[in-house]
């Protein structure tokens, strides 16, 4: 989608107006820097579920704040001022978002030059919870289990969390900066890189993103060739997270049952396209593999047989009272703050709200199909853990219907590297909206924004855990299933 850029800070206020209106919803708020170095702010709002709008502003000093119309804005602003030094003024929680204490104040990555960066002594503030027998337990941001590094800070009484608090950021990889003076080409291993689990989301959305700035028609087999890709990375993404959820509440004959059949889609992956997770598969243009009309049937037969295997395990954990008592009730997440919050996927989904960007937005061989999209209304661990039981089945029956339907032909077309355009592009990964805008110049990227699901759901989480017993975060953060590196870009 081709986007024209307001030189008027009116763009400002009209994305204000926008949000307050009870059919709008923020999908992001970054900012950027023009072929003259002033710098811009930018509003993607998503009106009705159906259309995407751009408000752009040149920023010349302070703008007043989005939070307070709609909270959803509340990271989006503080990532703002500390890339790009623009003060929001009305935010009711100013602190450094990205930065940590060794960051010095007013030097901004994206604007200054950070080559030598002096190290700085500072104190976070964290919110101090006060009262008779309440005390706080810190976790992180070194974790037991391989994972990537997060601080949650909890307020208890005895095992009930009355208050958590987030501090996230400690690998950020600046990953927007380094696009910057990448040939478009190369930009798609950038892409890969931002989350492991979910790289062919990525790469999709970027290449969407700069077929779109050129106005590039994708052959068909290599649109259908994506949505495979894509709803494979559903099934595995979505498999491996109920799997993950068992293991935490000690049912781990299921959680080793779903590690194999995750393995199994892997293997098939590596077996027909050369690659486990789809890397190096999506390029401007189209993809770089293809398989026999011979494979198709065989491939088919692998993904059905792993679903059928998942489905079966799926009734046994659903069906067993023990999971049912953890899960059940747990972590719930109201429609109302999910909305106040802008959460996305199934997140979303299984708080009641219907947010599905193939349905709502759809490119590709999403345009040419029904997707059926579950809906949950009572936000807990075991509705998040039903929408990706249903989605998966959901994403094997769209692989099947694709490969009885696979078009004939090239795979791959040519695209022109040496035009100036700008243009945004969303998919809906398994965690959600991921949109990637870029502005291109020359052949080479001069911005490249990256809406991130999980950076967008993190700050619903401490929201679900009050009220719940310490000895459940695990629990109900497996099942939002967050990704560090994926906010981190």
């Amino acid at each position: 989608m081709n986007v024209t850029l307001p030189n008027s800070e009116t763009g400002i206020s009209q994305a204000l107006d926008l949000l307050r209106a009870p059919n709008a919803r923020l999908v992001s708020i970054f900012g950027s820097t023009g072929d003259h170095h002033e710098r811009y702010v930018h509003y993607l709002i998503d009106v009705n579920s159906r259309e995407y709008r751009m408000f752009s502003s040149v920023v010349t000093g302070p703008i007043p704040s989005a939070t307070p119309i709609s909270p959803a804005a509340a990271w989006y602003e503080r990532e703002l001022h500390d890339q790009y030094g623009i003060e929001c003024v009305g935010h009711p929680d100013p602190r450094p978002l990205l930065f940590h204490e060794n960051w010095p104040e007013n030097v901004h990555p994206m604007i200054d030059d950070v080559t030598h960066v002096p190290w700085a002594e500072g104190q976070y503030q964290f919110l101090k919870v006060q009262g008779a027998g309440v005390c706080e337990v810190p976790v992180g941001p070194i974790h037991a289990g391989i994972i990537e590094p997060g601080h949650f800070r909890f307020s208890v009484v005895g095992d009930t969390v009355l208050h958590l608090e987030l501090r996230h950021f400690y690998t950020h990889k600046g990953t927007e900066k380094l696009f910057e003076g990448t040939p478009v080409i190369d930009g798609v291993m950038i892409a890969e890189s931002v989350s492991g689990d979910n790289c062919f989301s990525h790469a999709v959305a970027y290449c969407q993103a700069i077929e779109s700035a050129f106005g590039i028609s994708v052959p068909p087999r290599a649109q259908a060739l994506r949505l495979i890709g894509l709803e494979l990375e559903r099934m595995i993404a979505h498999i491996a997270d109920v799997g993950a959820m068992c293991g935490d509440v000690g049912f781990n004959v299921p959680a080793a049952y779903t590690a194999r059949i995750k393995e199994t889609l892997l293997r098939a992956s590596t077996r027909f396209f050369g690659t486990r997770f789809w890397r190096g598969m999506a390029v401007p243009g189209g993809v770089t593999r293809d398989f026999s009309s011979a494979d198709t049937g065989e491939f088919g037969r692998m993904v059905a047989a792993a679903a059928g295997d998942f489905a079966e395990m799926a009734r046994l954990i659903l069906h067993t009272s023990s999971v049912q008592n953890r899960f059940e009730s747990t972590g719930i997440l109201t429609a109302e703050i999910a909305r106040q919050t802008g959460v996305v996927g199934p997140v979303a989904r299984a708080s009641g709200i219907r947010l599905d960007v193939r349905c709502d937005h759809p490119s590709g061989r999403y345009r040419d199909i029904n997707v059926d999209v579950p809906l949950y209304k009572y936000g807990d661990v075991l509705a998040r853990a039903r929408i990706r039981i249903d989605e998966t089945a959901i994403s094997m029956r769209l692989i099947h219907e694709t490969l009885k339907q696979l078009p004939a032909g090239s795979v791959l077309v040519s695209v022109p590297l040496s035009e100036n355009a700008e243009a945004w592009s969303a998919v809906e990964s398994p965690r959600g909206e991921l949109l990637y805008w870029v502005r291109i110049r020359d052949g080479k990227i001069a911005r490249c924004h990256i809406k991130s699901p999980s950076f967008q759901n993190w700050p619903a989480l401490p929201v679900a855990m009050p009220g719940n017993i310490i000895a459940d975060f695990p629990l109900i953060n497996k099942s939002f299933n967050l990704s560090y590196s994926g906010s981190d870009r």
